[in-house]
């Protein structure tokens, strides 16, 4: 899925099964489901304004070593800044901004139900742009993956029509999010998953620098934020956002953008379990059969071909 670029960078043969690539998918489904939960600890004593250059300006510091190698870094934003800057804008401030704003607002459970959308704004942009050919297979694992996060979700009957704005945070959240996975695709095929975390994350806490000092203009209650929130930073910063992303990149390698976006749907299904497992949260039928949908959408569409042109 890119303009004219190849998948991957070693396509895999039609019967053969990328056990990497899938390692890959994993991890970042297990880091994944953490993300709303460290982000609401971290947002409920911490300035949002502040969050995304804290967690990225952070995160890409940690990278830019690995980055730097054999001037790949470099390389990258030479001959394709404006694709960087793009991605760089739509993961840091814009999603960002956004993602905070609503994960204060709403329900842990509204922020996955709205993040299993993901899967189509990938595959509608992804087809709109000629990078990847419509697939109706692919089309109705999507859908079902979907559709399957709204009966999670929603398992326990209650809506939270109060939680309304920040719900349309997060419509604005996934529809950034999408975008950036679809534009970051071609950066990761042509230089590498490495240089194209550490640009968009670098370029990204620039371009959200001004938008932080606007925003954030009171900093003397720093001292009485509680270590849960602080924990939840750090982890939402070197796990979630260095690890969790470093290995979404590598999945993007191999895999299309919309299958890498649908497979991570299986991350609030995760969350779910850990907390029937752990909380003693009830387990219902109509959560058994959203589990079942999502995890059906996700093979339906992630062990295909990549769908991209050639």
């Amino acid at each position: 899925m890119s303009n004219g670029i190849a998948v991957s960078s070693s396509p895999t043969e039609v019967n053969q099964v990328d056990v990497t690539g899938y390692a890959y998918l994993v991890l970042m489904v297990v880091l994944g489901s953490t993300t709303a939960l460290s982000a609401k600890y971290a947002v409920r004593e911490l300035p949002v304004g502040l969050l995304p250059l804290v967690r990225f300006g952070i995160a890409g510091l940690c990278v830019l070593p690995l980055a730097l190698r054999g001037g790949r870094l470099l390389k990258m934003i030479k001959e394709d800044f404006g694709r960087v800057a793009l991605a760089a804008a739509l993961c840091v401030p814009i999603n960002q901004t956004f993602f905070l704003s609503g994960t204060k607002l709403a329900p842990t459970s509204h922020v996955a139900l709205i993040y299993a959308t993901c899967p189509l704004v990938v595959l509608f942009l992804a087809v709109l742009l000629g990078q990847e050919r419509f697939v109706a297979r692919r089309a109705i694992g999507v859908f079902a993956s979907v559709l399957g996060l709204v009966l999670v979700a929603f398992h326990g009957g209650t809506l939270g029509a109060d939680t309304l704005r920040g719900d349309l945070l997060l419509v604005g959240a996934v529809i950034a999010w999408g975008a950036y996975l679809t534009v970051n695709k071609p950066l990761i095929v042509r230089h590498g998953s490495l240089p194209a975390l550490a640009g968009t994350f670098l370029i990204g806490s620039l371009i959200d620098l001004p938008i932080a000092l606007a925003t954030t203009t009171d900093l003397s209650h720093l001292h009485m934020v509680s270590a849960t929130a602080w924990i939840g930073l750090i982890h939402l910063t070197l796990i979630v956002t260095v690890l969790g992303l470093a290995f979404q990149n590598q999945a993007l390698r191999r895999f299309d953008a919309t299958q890498v976006a649908t497979f991570g749907n299986a991350a609030p299904i995760l969350t779910i379990v850990w907390g029937v497992w752990l909380l003693g949260e009830t387990f219902t039928p109509a959560l058994a059969l959203g589990a079942a949908l999502t995890l059906g959408g996700i093979i339906t569409t992630s062990l295909m071909r990549p769908a991209s042109t050639a």
